[in-house]
């Protein structure tokens, strides 16, 4: 694993005290829909909500400091995530969970606007420079009507410009904090939380605008991530946890700067639940 020689270096970093352990709880007050994807990033709790506010078609970047927190930066050690539990009493809120790097935001994407809205990259990637392994999701932030239907054009990770299929969003309403085109057994939706790229593509640099073929109606947020931890909650109120090593295949590495949240696939409306957990990390001499 990157920045770690062997698994007893990894030992040697906790019964050094390399280590930092942070909580977290978040109360969503949005309502969803059984099956779909959630941005908590958006949730009230510990950490802070985040609402994607700054201008329209802009890239920027989340603050660290209100993101799942893992520490201050270690270069030129590097960090890893060594564990990650979650537990809800909510029925609703059981499914999977994703852990995710957030890259980059453009926010205030017009669902109901046919003309072509460019974005300004003043802003690059902060992390992942190669855009290898980054996805894209389309986050709602004003509620969609449904059915909207648009395409993307992004720079890929050989830095090729690339026009994706068609992304289509859920038949019916998308509530805020919902990834629209997340709606599972549906004809042209990627069934996930992340929008489809083009064939061969792995990755995503930048995207440089959005065009709705199908223009109905809300506002959403296109969203840059790296994915780094799954797991699953399977019922509720017992504790689901990963171990780095242990339980999974190496370390994902957390770069300085890292904003940290999680996405999850909700088994029903996750509005006034409760989602309560942990992360660990450790770092390199």
């Amino acid at each position: 694993m990157a920045g770690f020689s062997s698994v007893a270096a990894l030992a040697d970093a906790d019964a050094a005290g390399r280590t930092h352990f942070c909580s977290l709880r978040k109360v969503p007050s949005q309502a969803s829909t059984a099956g779909w994807w959630v941005d908590y990033s958006m949730a009230a709790g510990n950490p802070f909500p985040n609402y994607y506010a700054s201008s329209p078609l802009v890239a920027a970047t989340l603050d660290p400091l209100r993101g799942i927190w893992h520490g201050t930066d270690k270069s030129p050690a590097t960090k890893h995530v060594t564990a990650l539990g979650l537990m809800t009493a909510t029925a609703g809120m059981v499914g999977r969970y994703t852990l995710c790097d957030y890259l980059l935001y453009y926010p205030f994407v017009d669902a109901g606007d046919a003309d072509t809205q460019t974005m300004d990259n003043t802003v690059t990637l902060p992390r992942y420079a190669d855009g290898d392994g980054v996805q894209m999701m389309a986050v709602t932030v004003a509620p969609t009507a449904g059915s909207e239907a648009f395409t993307v054009t992004y720079v890929n990770q050989d830095g090729v410009e690339q026009a994706s299929p068609t992304q289509v969003c859920a038949n019916t309403a998308s509530p805020i904090a919902s990834i629209a085109t997340s709606q599972q057994a549906v004809a042209g939706l990627p069934g996930g939380p992340f929008l489809k790229l083009a064939a061969g593509d792995t990755g995503v640099r930048s995207v440089t605008s959005v065009t709705f073929t199908n223009p109905v109606g809300g506002l959403l947020c296109i969203v840059l991530v790296k994915p780094l931890i799954d797991l699953a909650i399977r019922e509720v109120s017992t504790m689901a946890e990963v171990q780095s090593v242990r339980l999974r295949p190496g370390a994902p590495q957390v770069y300085d700067g890292a904003y940290l949240n999680l996405i999850g696939n909700c088994a029903a409306t996750v509005a006034a639940g409760l989602l309560t957990g942990y992360a660990t990390f450790a770092w390199s001499e």
